[in-house]
């Protein structure tokens, strides 16, 4: 559930720096910059925690980064670095979240989501500027209900907070009742109507549709539409796709399925993805490598020997624009290196992909030697948690790199 919430909110996040991103370079990784274990990279920042850890809650825009320090049982405080000043902003946010999973700037306000003892989610939007002196830097704006998914999204050209909620009754086979409303970031409230969608077993028969995945934030559900009778053709449509907006409450029209093996392929891969619509992943083949935008696959190529690199550290973040930005970790006994018997160095390698493209072109490497990173995107570059040994939650230490 956290990696539902904390990946769609990260790209929504960095939708900020996607031009800055898309204007990257091919061109070949240089000599290492600042020490031997960073090549074609800057490092421009690193904040650690001096108690606790951060978190895996991360945010940034063209001149600030958002983390939290946290102790998993009482501390939680949210950092607002200004990269400009070098002046940090230090708010507790234990109050309304112990468990942050995703941060994202809103102007001079910053948007937490943070999940609950129950696996459901909580949002508030807290101030970076004091209002008035009953309002001081930290004072929560607005705080919303709990909800089964809560993802920034933008929609008609405004950023929104989609508030998803589950609930089932009966037992299994029961009905299950999605619904649906957006909120304004400005004031937490609903903006437009509360919609819903009953289904059973996935089912909506009065629809005669059945759903297969959810995208954009849950408000969108894709899947299959039943085939009518053709009064004037005398026979029965087949089948087709169709996608139903929570927001609107409405069915989109019928799309015809051409290739009925592709579309069972990618309907597979879409409902494993449980709600995500943009991601980097190997292929059912496990061979080839695959990035998935807005629904649609693309191949991707690596300009470095694929087989170099350990799979099972793959990471991907997909931007709003359709770019990418893509990490693995060098398998010191690749194929290579056991024909020269000798073990490669255990670098992390971060590759780009421009928006369309299919080719990703190693921009940087980060000497990461019994180290764990878990990855983030900035306007100017990248981010690099840094792992604390035995814990999958948060790191010792973030550093803000600009590729050269």
């Amino acid at each position: 559930m956290r990696r539902i919430v904390s990946v769609l909110m990260l790209v929504m996040g960095m939708a900020g720096g996607a031009a800055a991103q898309g204007a990257a370079k091919v061109a070949p990784v240089p000599a290492a910059t600042q020490h031997p274990g960073l090549v074609g990279a800057e490092e421009l920042t690193k904040v650690s925690a001096p108690s606790g850890f951060i978190d895996d809650a991360v945010a940034t825009d063209a001149d600030r980064i958002a983390y939290v320090v946290a102790d998993s049982t009482t501390k939680a405080e949210l950092h607002v670095l200004t990269l400009s000043t070098k002046q940090e902003v230090v708010i507790d946010i234990s109050p309304t979240t112990l468990t942050p999973v995703s941060l994202a700037f809103a102007k001079d306000r910053v948007i937490v989501i943070g999940e609950q003892d129950d696996g459901k989610f909580i949002a508030a939007a807290v101030e970076l500027t004091a209002k008035s002196k009953t309002k001081p830097v930290g004072t929560v704006a607005w705080k919303s209900a709990p909800a089964t998914h809560l993802t920034l999204i933008t929609r008609d050209g405004k950023q929104r907070l989609a508030h998803h909620n589950v609930t089932t009754t009966g037992t299994a086979g029961g009905t299950t009742k999605h619904e649906m409303q957006l909120l304004a970031l400005e004031t937490g409230k609903r903006a437009g109507s509360l919609r819903s969608l009953s289904l059973e077993n996935d089912a909506n028969a009065k629809l005669s549709f059945k759903v297969n995945h959810w995208s954009d934030g849950w408000t969108k559900a894709t899947g299959i539409k039943a085939g009518e009778w053709d009064k004037k053709e005398d026979q029965k449509l087949p089948d087709a796709e169709a996608t139903f907006d929570l927001v609107t409450g409405k069915l989109g029209p019928r799309v015809e399925i051409k290739d009925l093996y592709e579309q069972r392929r990618r309907f597979q891969t879409l409902a494993e993805a449980n709600g995500e619509s943009n991601f980097v992943r190997y292929g059912l083949d496990n061979t080839s490598l695959q990035l998935w935008s807005a629904g649609k696959m693309r191949t991707l190529e690596l300009d470095q020997p694929s087989a170099n690199y350990d799979r099972k550290t793959l990471q991907g973040l997909v931007l709003p624009d359709g770019s990418a930005w893509i990490a693995f970790k060098v398998d010191p006994v690749n194929p290579d290196a056991v024909a020269r018997k000798k073990a490669d160095p255990e670098y992390l390698d971060i590759f780009y992909v421009a928006a369309g493209e299919t080719k990703a072109v190693r921009k940087s490497r980060v000497l990461a030697s019994k180290i764990r990173h878990r990855m983030f995107a900035a306007p100017s570059g990248f981010l690099l948690l840094e792992r604390n040994q035995g814990f999958e939650r948060g790191g010792k230490s973030l550093t803000l790199y600009r590729p050269q």
